[in-house]
């Protein structure tokens, strides 16, 4: 099992150019955004969304890189500076700020107020949207959003029936499924979310057009919804997998709590650092000329 989550954490969520963006690369940048962007995106796509936007990000850098941009004397400096400034701030955050603001601290925060870590029952939802328009490149009736809709529906259907010919188990045949979707979504949807096989990331109450949410909230996950309309056009939903209401877990909030505690000690972690500077500007030769100074 081990041997296959790691297999797993080197497959390709993205190829850019030649460039291959891993599983283990998306967790671990998706991982290392600050507290409210982590939460945006969670919200508002998930890590599909989030891939998109870096994927239009790397095919900028790629320009960059293409056209020497990154090798400019300022630039080269800017980024130094950049690099800096992020060893900077985590060394203080994980190492010197180690002893003010705790594990332990964190902990006892997180028992203490389990509100503020309510979590409501969500839903990883994908779907499939054609839209009724009478602009844009695509201009569509009613009618025939629904005749396109339903001819993917019926597409998908027939899929399915294909692949459950090999009589394959529950789990290969539930991967299929979502892979027939993916497959129709990027083909066929018609918002951002195509790009990513129709994925809009978990989705709690609230969130979403009322009419999409009943539909999605009845579904139990792996299951594709009949037709559903709303006032964005005529969708198919698959819910990838549900979870019910609860208190977030520990690890998926540590980090936020801990930069909170971190400002509520400020004082305390301004003078540790103006205390090992000092300790180590003691102990170490340092020569300073300031008539070079201009």
């Amino acid at each position: 099992t081990a041997a296959a989550n790691a297999d797993d954490s080197k497959r390709p969520v993205a190829v850019i150019n030649g460039e291959t963006i891993t599983v283990e690369k998306l967790n671990r940048m998706y991982a290392n955004l600050n507290t409210q962007m982590r939460t945006n995106y969670d919200q508002n796509g998930g890590k599909g969304a989030f891939l998109e936007n870096y994927i239009r990000k790397r095919l900028m850098l790629q320009e960059a890189f293409k056209t020497g941009f990154d090798k400019k004397p300022e630039v080269v400096a800017a980024i130094e500076s950049a690099r800096e400034s992020a060893l900077f701030d985590r060394y203080i955050r994980d190492v010197v700020a180690a002893g003010i603001v705790t594990e332990k601290d964190v902990k006892d925060y997180y028992a203490a107020h389990p509100d503020d870590f309510a979590a409501l029952e969500k839903v990883h939802v994908r779907h499939i949207v054609i839209a009724v328009t009478n602009v844009g490149p695509t201009p569509k009736t009613d009618g025939q959003a629904l005749e396109q809709i339903s001819k993917i529906a019926s597409d998908l259907r027939a899929a399915d029936i294909a692949s459950a010919m090999g009589k394959p188990d529950e789990a290969t045949m539930a991967k299929l499924r979502l892979a027939h979707f993916e497959d129709a979504a990027k083909k066929y949807s018609e918002d951002s979310s195509g790009e990513s096989g129709g994925d809009l990331g978990w989705m709690s109450k609230g969130q979403l057009d009322p009419a999409f949410e009943a539909a999605a909230w009845g579904l139990k996950p792996g299951v594709v919804s009949g037709i559903v309309h709303t006032k964005f056009g005529y969708h198919l939903i698959y819910v990838e997998g549900k979870e019910p209401a609860g208190i977030e877990p520990f690890d998926a909030v540590k980090s936020g709590i801990r930069e909170y505690l971190m400002t509520q000690k400020a004082t305390d972690v301004v003078q540790a650092v103006a205390r090992l500077t000092n300790e180590l500007k003691s102990n170490s030769r340092i020569s300073v000329f300031p008539e070079n100074i201009k």
